[in-house]
């Protein structure tokens, strides 16, 4: 019966995205020769070089994407290619070039994803916001943030891609049939500290090094002139696989602040453990996006002095959906709302308790917070790589008695706080100081060498 039920689920899901329009945006149709490559973009050669990079201009190429994307068309009847390809090739489901997995009638611009002329000639939102709610003009004058744009070719100040609302066309994505929020990064943002801070998205993502790094001095376009504050054209996320992976690397490493409390002596029974994770960099939940996908795990290990774990506990952390009739978790096209959702809201915390037997030698305790875009069986399945990424990591120790603490302390100089180490730090301020001590006293000995 059940079997009947999920079987009879599934077919209504086909049947109610096969009713959709041909296009499940909101994006008006024009030809693709009103966009021009970003090969013509020269001028702008620093930008176009840092957009290459971008998972932007990625986007209709992404095995991830791509991957998904396949299913979801064996899944829905060939109706989800529309609906998702608007957001990730817009000029070529504009031009109709493209409506599902076959991109072989795509224009060279239309192959380019999010390329430049596409978002700069965006002027505001056509509708609700989300699903490529993206108004487009399709006259050429190239849109952006500069009030005195100065340009061999048509240009115009557009204060609209100043605003968060200008990403949230594509960074909010709702399912076609019943509404529920999918993705809802913009959402979430616009809901959050951020927001009520005037802190867009172009703030911390079009900026250099991860937060708000304004202003950011330097030039639009080679022979144009110097300005206060340009954007960059790196939308670092956290796509350390696919994107800019120093940038998505970076941007990880500030979103989040690990906290472990443990205390300093025990000398027999339980440890009480506890770990907090605080959202400090991220104007948006941790993660966010198509969240579940995206893996942001804790992982607690507490080892004895032998090496033996006497304690390993781990806390995923994203969104599980189901469907209409409560089974989870399922896909995206066949979901109806959220089984859980355990993701950290900016500036917000989450703390985790746990406990050990205490050994009888010191115990080391060590939090790590990590990421991945995907889990490893979708990568493989794309035929990429992708990474596991460190975001933070806590080190402690736990001594069975004062005396066992002072001997650790001056076994291992720089842990005096609790026999606390993060990342090995006090081990690489030694080597360097002893880096020094040799330099200089090389450095001695050819002096004296010279006055000989």
């Amino acid at each position: 019966m059940k079997r009947r039920l999920i079987v009879s689920v599934a077919l209504g899901v086909v049947m109610a995205l096969a009713a959709m329009p041909a296009v499940a945006t909101a994006l008006p149709s024009m030809p693709s020769t009103k966009f021009g490559p970003s090969a013509g973009c020269g001028c702008h050669a620093a930008l176009l070089t840092q957009w290459q990079e971008s998972m932007h201009a990625k986007a209709i190429v992404d095995p991830i994407y791509l991957l998904k994307l396949k299913e979801g068309e064996e899944a829905t009847g060939g109706a989800l290619g529309p609906y998702c390809n608007g957001c990730h090739a817009p000029i070529a489901v504009m031009a109709g070039e493209l409506t599902s997995l076959d991109q072989s009638g795509m224009s060279k611009v239309g192959k380019e994803g999010v390329t430049c002329d596409f978002c700069h000639q965006v002027n505001g939102t056509d509708g609700t916001l989300g699903n490529t709610s993206t108004a487009v003009t399709g006259d050429g004058i190239k849109l952006a943030q500069l009030q005195d744009p100065q340009a061999p070719h048509a240009a115009a100040y557009s204060q609209f891609h100043e605003t968060a609302e200008f990403c949230g066309n594509c960074h909010n994505v709702d399912h076609p049939t019943n509404g529920m929020h999918l993705e809802a990064t913009y959402t979430e943002w616009k809901n959050g500290p951020y927001a009520a801070e005037g802190i867009v998205c172009q703030d911390c993502h079009m900026t250099p090094g991860a937060g708000v790094t304004k202003p950011n001095p330097g030039k639009a376009a080679g022979m144009g002139p110097d300005r206060e504050h340009i954007y960059t054209m790196t939308w670092a996320g956290g796509n350390v696989g696919l994107g800019d992976a120093a940038l998505a690397e970076q941007r990880l490493k500030a979103a989040a602040e690990l906290g472990l409390e443990v205390p300093e002596i025990v000398e027999s029974g339980e440890v009480a453990v506890k770990a907090t994770i605080t959202n400090v960099g991220a104007g948006h939940y941790l993660p966010t996006g198509l969240t579940e996908v995206r893996q942001m795990w804790l992982e607690v290990v507490a080892t004895d002095e032998a090496g033996n774990e006497v304690m390993s506990e781990r806390r995923d952390f994203g969104s599980v959906l189901k469907d209409a009739e409560g089974n989870f978790p399922v896909e995206l096209w066949d979901a109806v709302d959220f089984h859980s959702d355990d993701r950290i809201a900016p500036r917000e915390s989450t703390s985790n308790d746990y406990s050990f037997p205490m050994a009888a030698g010191a115990v080391t305790v060590k939090a790590t917070l990590y990421y991945r875009s995907c889990s490893e069986e979708m990568a493989e399945k794309a035929g990429v790589e992708i990474p596991t990424t460190t975001m933070a990591e806590v080190t402690k120790t736990v001594f069975p008695s004062a005396e066992a603490k002072a001997a650790g302390v001056e076994a291992e100089p720089g842990a005096e706080d609790g026999g606390e180490t993060e990342s090995g730090s006090g081990a690489l301020l030694w080597i360097a100081i002893a880096a020094a001590v040799v330099t200089v006293a090389a450095a001695a000995v050819v002096l004296m060498r010279k006055k000989k």
